[in-house]
């Protein structure tokens, strides 16, 4: 059946918003906001606002947000600030909204931006993962969303510190790490998730992603089972973000 109305798909990530209106299986248009003024829950507001805005969009929002949420309020934004937690962002924008408004932690809404993305996936456990400021987790095992693994914030035992502080795209930039140097340590990071939890494959997200001939044959070579790479790249979150309107 098709899908009568587009949704705003809006996905908060640490250094930018990413927007799409998604409808039937297509992106219609996208855009991406930096964080200019603060991070905010009323600068985030006003971003979303002005996309709203700007696209005269009247519809259904689905939101994925970098950290823990608990029904329609944020437990914690570790790369957003203290102000979010204990803050229900649904009930802020439902006071303006036309349309309903459905929020879920930014990684897990990746992960159904990944559904029917590869061959066997209804009958594979596959890791989603996020690569950005943080390092987001969700699984589809057999075709279901398993939601709230935060595998990212996970101490690596023989690294002292944590998946995402060791491989994440912003440790890259900030540590000036060449991109086969932060290959080799994403491909540590999968391989300690490998060993740990099983999984039959990885799906890859987020801006780095877009660039995958670069280091994609470092990973795939270094890791045992198949790695694959999202199809919206940089989209990935905003595109599961609006089809959390339609689960």
């Amino acid at each position: 059946m098709d899908q009568e109305q587009p949704v705003l798909g809006v996905d908060i990530g640490g250094s930018s918003i990413k927007f799409c209106l998604f409808q039937n299986g297509r992106v219609l248009a996208d855009a991406t906001k930096k964080y200019e003024s603060g991070t905010s829950p009323s600068d985030v507001e006003r971003m979303i606002l002005e996309i709203v805005k700007e696209w005269a969009f009247e519809g259904d929002i689905g939101i994925g947000f970098p950290g823990i949420v608990d029904g329609t309020t944020i437990i914690d934004a570790p790369n957003l600030g203290k102000e979010w937690e204990g803050f229900d962002l649904v009930a802020q924008l439902m006071s303006w909204s036309n349309g309903q408004v459905t929020i879920i932690n930014d990684a897990d809404a990746a992960a159904l931006a990944m559904v029917k993305q590869t061959p066997d996936w209804e009958h594979e456990d596959i890791l989603c993962l996020t690569l950005g400021t943080g390092i987001g987790s969700a699984w589809l095992r057999k075709s279901e969303l398993d939601a709230g693994t935060e595998y990212g914030r996970m101490i690596h035992p023989e690294l002292n510190c944590s998946l995402e502080e060791w491989a994440s795209v912003r440790t890259m930039n900030e540590k000036n790490l060449s991109i086969e140097a932060w290959s080799e340590r994403l491909t540590m990071i999968l391989g300690y998730l490998l060993k740990t939890f099983n999984p039959d494959r990885f799906i890859l997200s987020g801006g780095i992603t877009d660039n995958s001939e670069q280091w994609m044959d470092i990973v795939q070579t270094r890791v045992a089972v198949p790695v694959s790479i999202s199809k919206y790249g940089d989209l990935t979150g905003a595109v599961g973000a609006a089809r959390l309107q339609m689960v």
